[in-house]
């Protein structure tokens, strides 16, 4: 389950636009932040997505994106002209698509590849939504299916796009806007794909109500989480920034813990032993769209509120990484070594969290103060800014690891919560954990 947002120029402290959203995937759907440059493509060329092949665009714009390891597709990204996008999971009364199509991540991703700005992007993503439809499993570890809805935003203007089926409506973003896992307009689109019916007779179609199942938002927590968001951005109308964004994405609640919650609702989700709570939040990206330029603030790693947002540009190679994640656990990628941190934080919620994030919010708060000056240098002065923020980042987070791995007191207490990291653990391959009895 995820959640995301957008802040138009007007609303934010440093006039730019901020867009940020929370991928909240599968525990061991590791999610990898992936740079592809700009490309020239051959006259006929097919692209091979998730489920099928279409044809290629004659060019591809440059993106940054943060994805789940086995999709085409994307959860969240921009691109070179600081166009951005998030997709949401969305479940509605049309999600009977019979053949593969274009799933919502890889229909985003297109998006962003092919178009400078949100008019561009709609009119791509539309097109294809009905050509294709988008039919085929959206979730690593089985065949289930969802439809998407997106929030996108370019240096001037912001839009959501929500789909059912092959039908989709578009409403522009006046100030500030938030999705969770629920169609969220009502009568109040500004385009939507019954409008030219013969009669208008989709003039005053409500279209959440004509399309989406409203049992399902609320044992998913979607309609709490939007309200977090939203409020929280209303709330600093005309002071929003990259800080107060990054306190949107790590917030829990009061009286939180992993193991008890009984839905999804909070922003900075984790996994628990309840009924649909097999998510947690496995990479967070902010972008920062203005005069500067483009960029964007990563996690690269899961547990928001064990993690540090750390600084890319576009137009630059990313920082190492290591090897590109999967499934099973490989403590040479930056996404799996932090798991060692992150899993073992979650045995010690309460006590844990608040101390590590002593130790990463004044590094954080470094990285924050020093890019308002990198933001506007030259490429050399970027790249190097990038790899000293994902170094000391790094270093921070070893020397965490090594301070958890000589607690020999960590265990988790919940019998419940414990065999389901024991099953989550032994399915990736990790041990010496604080699962094992």
């Amino acid at each position: 389950m995820c959640d995301t947002f957008v802040a138009l120029p007007a609303t934010t402290r440093q006039k730019t636009m901020l867009f940020a959203k929370s991928a909240d995937c599968e525990v061991n759907e590791a999610n990898a932040v992936v740079r592809i440059p700009r490309r020239k493509h051959v006259k006929g060329e097919a692209v091979r997505l998730t489920h099928l092949m279409i044809p290629q665009a004659e060019e591809t714009y440059e993106i940054l994106l943060t994805k789940a390891f086995w999709t085409y597709g994307c959860e969240i990204g921009v691109n070179e002209h600081g166009l951005a996008m998030g997709e949401e999971a969305v479940f509605t009364t049309e999600m009977d698509e019979q053949v593969d199509g274009i799933i919502g991540p890889d229909l985003m991703r297109i998006g962003l590849e092919r178009a400078k700005n949100c008019q561009e992007a709609i009119q791509i993503m539309i097109g294809l939504l009905e050509q294709y439809g988008q039919g085929g499993s959206a979730e690593l570890k089985g065949n289930s299916h969802f439809d998407s809805s997106y929030i996108m935003a370019d240096r001037d203007e912001a839009y959501v796009l929500e789909t059912a089926g092959r039908c989709w409506a578009v409403k522009k973003v006046a100030a500030i806007a938030s999705i969770s896992n629920m169609l969220g307009i009502g009568t109040d689109w500004d385009s939507f794909s019954g409008s030219n019916e013969a009669g208008g007779g989709a003039t005053h179609t409500d279209w959440a109500g004509e399309y989406a199942l409203p049992d399902v938002p609320p044992t998913l927590g979607s309609p709490v989480r939007q309200a977090i968001t939203y409020n929280s951005l209303q709330a600093s109308l005309g002071d929003i920034s990259v800080k107060k964004v990054f306190e949107m994405m790590r917030q829990h609640g009061d009286g939180y813990h992993p193991a008890y919650a009984e839905a999804h609702r909070n922003i900075c989700v984790h996994t628990g032993p309840q009924e649909n709570r097999w998510w947690q939040a496995d990479g967070v990206m902010v972008t920062d769209v203005g005069p500067h330029g483009v960029m964007a603030w990563v996690t690269a790693t899961s547990g928001t509120c064990v993690s540090i947002f750390k600084p890319l540009f576009l137009g630059l190679e990313l920082p190492d990484l290591g090897p590109y994640p999967c499934e099973i656990f490989d403590p040479r990628s930056l996404w799996w070594k932090h798991e060692l941190l992150h899993r073992r934080a979650m045995a010690d919620f309460e006590a844990l969290v608040p101390a590590i994030r002593e130790d990463f919010d004044p590094l954080e708060d470094e990285f924050l103060s020093q890019a308002e000056t990198v933001k506007r240098g030259t490429p050399g002065e970027k790249a190097e800014f990038m790899e000293y923020c994902f170094r000391e980042a790094l270093t921070a987070t070893e020397a965490w690891i090594a301070r958890l791995q000589k607690r020999g007191d960590l265990r988790f207490e919940d019998s419940a919560y414990r065999a389901m990291w024991a099953k989550l653990n032994a399915e990736a391959g990790m041990t010496g954990m604080p699962d094992e009895d």
